[in-house]
């Protein structure tokens, strides 16, 4: 009874957590960390989450708070400096301690490699952002490249992991057809005449089109997404 009664909670959380991170309910993460963490018990292999189907130890229970503080603390962030967005500033880490202390975390995870594939991939996705809204663009490119992002499969997602994919399909695209470490951050933002559309833009057009089926308000959900994403995904 007590054992159905945890799994039960864990599904609670795991389904609250998914909503506010696709809801972007970022000032709710702290604590929704601090009581996944409680639900940690001690059991074999060094701790076990409750739930008899979870796959986390206790370590990766901390590190996947750590993912869901990064996204948290950069979202944050972007939304505290919408108007240095706005007039195309990229954010730089030495005037952002929340930049910096997502850097850490996300860098800590990787470095660990504790978590499962899917988490290490989000936390991936979530540095390339980084790297993407402080001005690194050939670091960001790198980070995509490095979680593979183009063989990634695009079905059955949730859908904050579709707004994750989607951001990153336009960024890489984006900044294929500006030339990468060469372009400006105004022009990153604003976007240029090209040829042609990358795959990684045509792709980020079709998550687009099914978070618009499946989540109407998304677009008024995502303040801190590049103004490349509300017009491209269009294409």
């Amino acid at each position: 009874m007590a054992a159905k009664g945890a799994h039960g909670s864990h599904l609670k959380m795991e389904s609250e957590l998914e909503r506010c991170r696709a809801e972007g309910h970022w000032d709710r993460m702290p604590e929704l960390v601090r009581q996944m963490q409680t639900l940690v018990v001690p059991g074999g292999g060094g701790g076990r989450r409750a739930s008899p189907s979870a796959a986390f130890t206790s370590l990766d229970t901390d590190d996947f708070g750590k993912l869901l503080l990064a996204e948290a603390l950069l979202e944050q962030c972007l939304k505290e400096n919408h108007a240095k967005i706005k007039d195309s500033i990229p954010l730089l880490e030495k005037n952002e301690p929340k930049i910096n202390e997502a850097r850490n975390y996300l860098s800590s995870i990787l470095n660990q490699g504790r978590l499962l594939p899917q988490y290490m991939c989000e936390a991936m996705l979530i540095l390339g952002k980084l790297h993407y809204v402080e001005g690194s663009y050939r670091d960001a490119i790198s980070m995509y490249a490095r979680a593979g992002i183009d063989d990634m499969c695009m079905e059955n997602k949730p859908l904050y992991q579709m707004r994750l994919l989607a951001e990153a399909f336009v960024i890489k695209a984006c900044l294929q057809l500006l030339g990468g470490a060469q372009c400006r951050w105004s022009e990153v933002l604003q976007g240029s005449p090209a040829p042609g559309k990358p795959r990684s833009m045509l792709r980020a057009g079709s998550l687009a089109g099914c978070l618009v089926e499946d989540w109407p308000g998304c677009g008024e959900k995502w303040p801190s997404s590049p103004k490349i994403l509300q017009r491209d995904a269009k294409l």
